[in-house]
């Protein structure tokens, strides 16, 4: 099985010849607070110290219109080996809080589609630095219009997937100067409908998960465009995690027609785009997704991963 792409990809005919990895379900993790129950989950992101941040909505839902904040604590840090909760933040700061990701230098970082802005934390919860106008939608420098994901590089630069409204991806300096962008709304080459998930490899190509599109695209460090993968396998992607040994994991969230995902699903593949391995399918027993939102690895390559029906994280284990 193989991701189709343009003439970049064209050799590469052939399966994979890496052992497929294997994946299952952890039974009982996280534990939660007697009572406890998150809200649509819509982010998820582990740290250097293995501590796995979840990002919800709480009581808020997912299609919230309102600019009223989130009046509970919508992240949840649970230590990566026992499930236990260390932590939790988030009270008061977002409307409808979307995607989480973590720097080389642990600083969290979060995009709300409800208040077009993007945020930077310590892991703690410390709020260092806002990007965008509080309930503002725009396209220039200084604007989002739902913003989705950033991608936080090391030296403090980062990108960011702009994302309902604009279809852009945007390069950010670490002192916050909008270096450029790229991208447009359609489906060519470059274009974009809902870039909704990046990745950034130690070769510094960009993986956007252009999801409407029922693709991933590769771009350069300077949003130039490399290739696409498009296939049954890989469906919709909503998510995206590097894996160690030079893999990518693409989560499908489905199609979602009337909030019920048509398929639902994990692929693993090599960053040439040979496809190796498939896991996961619709429902809500363990090891099922329902509307899967976003995946994250950590160092040993494990594998979390969160639904917005579900309401719930998961992790599989690596075997």
């Amino acid at each position: 099985m193989r991701i189709t792409g343009l003439a970049i990809l064209a050799p590469l005919l052939l399966a994979s010849t890496a052992p497929a990895p294997r994946y299952a379900v952890v039974h009982g993790w996280p534990i939660l607070p007697e009572g406890r129950v998150l809200g649509p989950c819509s982010g998820v992101a582990v740290n250097s110290r293995d501590e796995v941040f979840v990002l919800h909505r709480g009581n808020r839902g997912t299609d919230a219109k309102a600019l009223a904040l989130v009046q509970e604590p919508v992240v949840e840090v649970f230590d990566a080996g026992t499930g236990k909760l260390l932590r939790e933040w988030g009270k008061g700061l977002f409307v409808v809080p979307h995607g989480i990701s973590i720097g080389p230098d642990d600083h969290v970082w979060i995009t709300d589609t409800g208040s077009n802005q993007v945020f930077e934390f310590t892991r703690g919860g410390e709020l260092l630095r806002t990007f965008g106008e509080h309930g503002v939608a725009g396209a220039d420098a200084a604007h989002f219009d739902r913003p989705t994901d950033v991608a936080p590089l090391p030296g403090g630069s980062f990108y960011v997937a702009d994302g309902y409204g604009n279809s852009r991806v945007m390069k950010f300096a670490a002192d916050g100067k909008l270096l450029f962008q790229w991208g447009t709304r359609g489906a060519g080459p470059g274009q974009f409908a809902i870039p909704h998930a990046l990745a950034v490899d130690a070769g510094r190509r960009v993986y956007v998960a252009d999801r409407a599109n029922d693709r991933v695209q590769l771009f350069d460090a300077k949003g130039r465009y490399l290739t696409e993968w498009k296939s049954p396998a890989i469906g919709r992607p909503f998510g995206l995690a590097l894996l160690p040994g030079n893999r990518i994991a693409i989560l499908d969230g489905g199609a979602n027609p009337d909030k019920v995902p048509d398929h639902d699903g994990v692929t693993i593949a090599d960053l040439d785009g040979r496809e190796i391995a498939h896991f996961g399918r619709i429902g809500n027993q363990d090891g099922q997704f329902w509307i899967a939102h976003d995946i994250a690895a950590d160092r040993a390559g494990n594998l979390y991963v969160v639904d917005i029906a579900g309401q719930r994280v998961q992790k599989f284990m690596r075997k």
